[in-house]
């Protein structure tokens, strides 16, 4: 027979059981089971064991309550879900009653110390319609209260998930919610896998699309949903309703701050995979993972966590709307002219909390005393940043909504932003007179209300104060009394105050003293009048924390009736944070402002890479980039490390840059707008799943080629060098051909390679036209200029490179050596493709010939009379055609 608390424990395991189950235990957490050994594991803790009825003893793991936030983390951290069992009446006679007051897992986290400020974490979930041509993803972050949907279509299930995959690369959800299938046997797979996010799931009938709508109009409180704009998109009604759903489950409290969804399509942004985010680098290298040597870190200078999550957002999501694009560029221009406004608008902002994250804390019920300090400290600065923006003279007037061209980009920034600081002065009011200045840090203690706000703890703290001065005073009033300077006044939980006198003065101890104690030397006392005033403390405590608690409750719920002014508060701050921070970075790095337009062409003077311009030793030499439908292919050639695949980077990320309405570095930029961002760069194998190197450049490859359209740019760095020279060689001229000749595809294309008989191609196909990297190579060393100029090279420098990198001296001689022969030889590869196959230059597009004259099938086939034919004759022609051609 099990114990009492086994079977209380069993009960609420029984609730979550795939979770694992932090079960309070006084001063501890505790696991058993198999729930022990993960925690011993994970947590590096003591794995020992506790007897549970009938001479049995399983596994226990516990760890300290009042360090739990740490070890909680480390669990959510390897994957984990975590129910936490809290005692939920007091200890006495008989077991203790618990309950299970929160489940925590990768998505649902809100607790501060187990978040990264400057990142969202968001809990996303993914359904299919039954032909799986459409798709709902729906996505929250429960601690910020963003709450969004969409629906996506294809034209078959793999066209659909490769769409899904490019939303959730920019995503990147922490937790992915199914319903239906199976994520392990899905396309997404290698994705998911590669996000490390935790896969859940919820049953079919939540998520049933009558169902699903109940939920979401419930929720919200609505008749329709057409508000939300989504009354055509039941895949993303479904999958909002399962984040909905599944939060129910796990965290209902993180609800209340799901107060509206955001409707959206995918198609209002430019596409990047995620091949293309990790080989731009925009958030994390590539070698290391690491944020140092990203895109992010050169661009963050922001001063707030919700300025740092709304550039990250920004950076994977690029738009294709110019006038938006236009509107977040002349915001920026408009603190780039004003540098005393920026300077100001960026003090105001500095050390400015997290108002987004507090304001969800507030309204989830979890928010501790220092929450609302942070928020009364934010609201308190809001009216002066707003003030700043109006007195700084550029405030448009009141009257004529038109105003003067000269007004300019700072006129536009200011009207946009006013509109998005709003007068909070109701809820900062209710802070500046409820919570104390320096209120204690938990709810464990007293001292978080203002004294005035409350009369009736008013009262209470001071009778509790005069019962406290009584008492303080009572021992010099003693021992002048009594004549016994030794007396002593003390406090102890059992005996609670007491009056001690040492056994030399016994004979002074008046009557109305009561023996408590007997120690060896002294006796302690009590009166009836100190056993009062005792009373009066002690109560006054309880009375006076609860009523505190009772207090912050209630202001805790008023500033919840106001979160949604709150919420478009912090909005309107991540949003100029951002804006400071472009304009603040485009003046330190000498940016300039892009020109945006729906053309086909991209022209860059002066580019330069912005992440190897501010970590280079050397100086960075600026380059050029004119993509146009006349100039429609870069084929660049040139050495092993001069530059070329820097080159290619630049001009994906000036393009990226200007469509997120940033300045970009260049002397000068025109930008068409781009749908998509492809790249080819690196070498890379996933041998996990039995894919070498050269397998992984020919999917991405076909990715390209299969989704690209004639406004994508595409990024290819040497396709086809993970295989034998002609193989790659043949490959690479094959797509060069297909991108130049496709009529559905002609994007603009810079293509980096090493195989430089590809340069022919610019004298037959009219789009394409060859840059190379300049080299010095007139002295006793090669020295990389750096510098793009038109035409063709004729030399790797792979040798020399070798030479650079520390080859033995012996080796890079040899190496010369070979490589001389081999050129003399022939074996080095073709001399040109036009000795391999003739043709010329046309104006319109074609296909470079494979033959050098007619086959003798096709002159076989031109002689034919095909009306004289019978059928009988046709088929026996058509068979001395095949052999014809397989014979030759």
């Amino acid at each position: 027979m099990t114990t009492p608390m086994r079977r209380q424990y069993l009960q609420l395991k029984s609730q979550h059981p795939d979770c694992i189950l932090l079960f309070r235990l006084g001063d501890f957490y505790e696991a058993f089971d198999g729930d022990a050994e993960i925690v011993a594991r994970v947590c590096d803790v003591a794995l020992t064991s506790r007897p549970v009825g009938n001479s049995q003893r399983v596994p226990l793991a516990g760890v300290p309550y009042h360090s739990v936030e740490g070890y909680l983390a480390q669990l959510v951290e390897a994957g984990h879900k975590v129910a936490v069992a809290e005692q939920v009446s007091e200890p006495g006679s008989g077991l203790v009653d618990r309950e299970i007051q929160q489940v925590i897992t990768k998505g649902t986290v809100a607790e501060p110390s187990m978040l990264i400020d400057d990142r969202n974490n968001y809990l996303a979930a993914v359904l299919f319609n039954a032909r799986g041509n459409e798709a709902g993803i729906a996505y929250c972050d429960i601690s910020t209260g963003e709450f969004a949907a969409t629906q996506i279509n294809g034209s078959d299930l793999a066209e659909t998930e490769q769409r899904l995959g490019e939303e959730l690369s920019h995503l990147r959800p922490s937790e992915l919610i199914t319903s239906e299938w199976n994520v392990e046997e899905s396309g997404l797979a290698p994705l998911i896998g590669s996000l490390q996010a935790i896969v859940s799931s919820i049953e079919a009938w939540q998520v049933a699309f009558d169902t699903a709508r109940s939920t979401l109009q419930r929720h919200f409180g609505v008749r329709s949903l057409d508000g939300f704009g989504l009354q055509e998109s039941p895949q993303a009604v479904r999958a909002a309703a399962a984040v909905l759903a599944y939060l129910q489950e796990m965290q209902p409290s993180a609800l209340s701050q799901l107060v509206r969804v955001q409707s959206y399509t995918v198609d209002e942004f430019m596409v990047l995979d995620d091949s293309t985010r990790r080989n731009l680098e925009l958030t994390e290298t590539i070698r290391g993972a690491e944020e140092r040597g990203s895109l992010v870190r050169v661009l963050d200078e922001t001063l707030t966590p919700m300025g740092g999550r709304l550039l990250r957002s920004w950076l994977g999501r690029p738009l294709l709307d110019t006038a938006l694009i236009n509107e977040r560029l002349n915001a920026v221009q408009g603190l780039v002219d004003e540098s005393n406004l920026r300077g100001q608008v960026r003090d105001a902002l500095r050390g400015m909390g997290d108002l987004e994250r507090w304001i969800a804390r507030i309204s989830q019920g979890k928010a501790l005393p220092r929450d609302l300090t942070g928020v009364r400290e934010v609201l308190g600065r809001a009216p002066g940043l707003r003030q700043l923006l109006i007195s700084s003279g550029l405030a448009p007037a009141s009257g004529p909504e038109d105003q003067s061209e000269a007004q300019g980009s700072a006129d536009a920034f200011l009207k946009q932003m006013l509109d998005r600081l709003p007068d909070c002065s109701l809820s900062l009011e209710l802070l500046e007179r409820a919570i104390d200045d320096e209120p204690s840090a938990t709810l464990a203690n007293p001292g978080i209300i203002r004294p005035g706000y409350s009369e009736e703890l008013d009262a209470i703290v001071d009778n509790s104060r005069y019962a406290k001065e009584w008492v303080a005073a009572l021992e010099q009033v003693e021992r002048t009394r009594l004549n016994i300077p030794s007396l002593k006044v003390g406090y102890n939980k059992v005996f609670g105050y007491y009056i001690e006198v040492r056994n030399t003065h016994a004979g002074k101890v008046p009557q109305e003293y009561i023996r408590k104690q007997t120690l060896t030397s002294a006796e302690r006392y009590i009166t009836p009048e100190l056993k009062e005033y005792e009373s009066q403390i002690l109560n006054a405590d309880e009375r006076r924390l609860a009523l505190e608690q009772q207090l912050f409750r209630r202001v805790c719920s008023e500033l919840g009736a106001r979160a949604d002014e709150i919420r478009c508060l912090a909005e309107g701050l991540a949003l100029l944070d951002v804006y400071a921070s472009m304009a603040e970075v485009a003046l330190k790095r000498r940016y300039c402002r892009p020109e945006i337009n729906d053309g086909a062409a991209i022209t860059i003077t002066g580019g330069r890479h912005p992440v190897v311009e501010m970590t280079s030793e050397e100086p960075f030499v600026p380059n050029d980039a004119h993509l146009s439908p006349g100039e429609l292919i870069h084929i660049l050639t040139g050495p092993n490390m001069s530059g070329k695949s820097t080159f290619l980077r630049q001009t994906a990320l000036i393009t990226l840059l200007a469509q997120i309405g940033s300045f970009v570095p260049a002397a000068s930029a025109r930008i068409g707008v781009v749908d998509r961002i492809f790249t080819r760069i690196g070498a890379s194998d996933e041998l996990h799943r039995g894919q070498s190197t050269f397998m992984v450049e020919m999917i991405e490859t076909a990715n390209i080629l299969n989704h690209a359209t004639g406004r994508s740019l595409l990024i290819l760095d040497e396709i086809g060098r993970g295989t034998s020279t002609y193989d790659g060689l043949a490959i690479a001229w094959a797509v060069v051909e297909h991108i130049h000749n496709s009529p559905s595809l002609r994007a603009k294309t810079q293509f980096a390679t090493h195989y430089h008989e590809l340069t022919d191609l610019a004298d037959r196909l009219p789009q394409i036209v060859n840059y190379n990297v300049a080299v010095d190579d007139s002295g006793d060393d090669v020295v990389f200029l750096r510098r793009i100029l038109p035409g063709r090279a004729d030399r790797s420098y792979g040798v020399h490179v070798a030479q650079m990198a520390g080859l033995p001296r012996g080796v890079v001689r040899r190496a010369g050596e070979i490589l001389l022969d081999l050129e003399a030889s022939g074996a080095a590869g073709p001399a040109t493709l036009l000795d391999q196959t003739p043709g010329r230059k046309q104006k319109e597009a074609m296909q470079v010939g494979l033959f050098a004259d007619d086959h003798p099938a096709v002159e076989s086939l031109r002689a034919l009379d095909v009306d004289a034919l019978s059928p009988l004759d046709a088929l026996n022609r058509l068979y001395e055609l095949r052999q014809l051609a397989d014979s030759s």
